[in-house]
């Protein structure tokens, strides 16, 4: 593996004292210098080490220099590396046919030392620009993907509570009966809350990409919590005619309450949403002598055992068998529950055997010190 302080280079020749010479004449300089006897072996020496530079003689029995080049040109993982090559042929021909080969630089026979390490050291720097370029493009692709996962999260996810908001408001101008009138300001003021927190998530994601998340750490009741998240939640179950049931203990935890909270509504939300009509959903605590977990179980399709890693990984979305249209989500809410979980000391995670057989999402807090309760 190419050393962490010193760039990695590959001599390539069939004459061992030209080879020789070279590696040793590099070696002084304190570079990691590999050696191969012809292109074949050069080849799988690359693809192992990747080095940052290669000098090769072009003519070699078999694989010639430019071949090789050409061969590492055309492999979207090595073509970056910056390739040298050494020649005794100086003619206009020749070096047009080596460019369209793929060759970076030349390094004319008889060798001359400086002009050796100058070449090699412009190979270093080029090769470490291509890194930080392709780094630049890497992180443009992830942005570009969060953008049109927040471009999604807003078309869908906003849809439903600004249609349910618009057709409560329409039966409240034609409903006579004041405490269905009163039932439909309560609908349309819970989806008022629900929006609110879906451009808080928004807020939320955005600072997470942009590494500005913070957190204020203060004790609170886990259970408390959770019973507001059922509450929050059950008009949804309600949709669906779903039960919710719920096992809570007073636990003390250090959290930051509106991360927490949304957490938990997140969970659960989503187990409502992927559980069919008339099904349960239970939320349970479980205490530890140093940590609790809260379990939310569902009735939904269940997770493919080789899928579930996947769930809490940025920028990778996964829906299941589940194809209700109303209750559609990017799971971008998934990847914020994770980074808030483990922003506060604790772990989340999911437990499914598979399609058809429903899943368990579960996260873990650590419970608060004596020491904390002291101070």
């Amino acid at each position: 593996m190419e050393n962490n302080e010193q760039p990695t280079l590959l001599v390539v020749d069939d004459d061992w004292s030209m080879r020789a010479a070279l590696v040793s004449r590099l070696r002084m300089e304190s570079y990691v210098v590999l050696e191969a006897r012809d292109g074949f072996e050069a080849l799988h020496l690359i693809r192992t080490v990747k080095p940052r530079v290669v000098l090769s003689d072009w003519t070699m029995p078999e694989m010639d220099g430019l071949e090789l080049c050409s061969q590492l040109k055309a492999d979207a993982e090595l073509r970056h590396i910056y390739f040298i090559l050494i020649t005794g042929r100086d003619t206009l021909a020749d070096r047009i046919k080596s460019r369209d080969g793929g060759v970076d630089d030349f390094l004319n026979k008889p060798i001359d030392v400086a002009e050796l390490l100058a070449r090699v050291r412009t190979g270093l720097r080029m090769h470490t620009m291509q890194q930080e370029i392709l780094e630049k493009n890497h992180q443009l692709q992830q942005l570009n993907r969060f953008k049109s996962d927040m471009l999604a999260f807003a078309s869908h996810e906003l849809k439903t509570p600004i249609a349910v908001m618009r057709i409560n408001l329409e039966m409240m101008r034609i409903e006579p009966e004041e405490h269905l009138r009163e039932e439909y300001l309560d609908t349309t003021e819970q989806q008022v809350l629900r929006l609110s927190d879906m451009v808080n998530t928004l807020l939320d994601l955005r600072r997470l990409e942009e590494g500005k998340l913070f957190y204020k750490l203060e004790p609170m009741d886990l259970g408390q919590v959770v019973e507001e998240a059922v509450t929050t939640q059950t008009p949804v179950a309600r949709i669906k005619r779903q039960h919710i049931g719920v096992t809570t203990l007073p636990t003390v935890v250090m959290a930051d309450r509106d991360k927490l909270q949304h957490v938990i509504e997140n969970l659960l939300n989503n187990a409502i949403k992927y559980s069919p009509e008339e099904a349960r959903v239970l939320v349970q605590m479980n205490q530890g002598q140093t940590d609790v977990i809260v379990g939310f179980i569902d009735e939904g399709p269940g997770i493919p055992v080789d899928r579930q890693s996947q769930l809490f990984t940025r920028y990778t979305q996964l829906q299941g068998d589940y194809d209700d249209q109303r209750f559609k989500s990017t799971g971008l809410g998934l990847i914020l529950a994770s980074e808030f979980i483990y922003g506060m000391g604790g772990h989340i995670g999911v437990y499914s055997k598979g399609p058809g057989k429903g899943s368990c999402f579960w996260i873990q807090m650590p419970l608060m010190k004596e020491d904390h309760l002291m101070t």
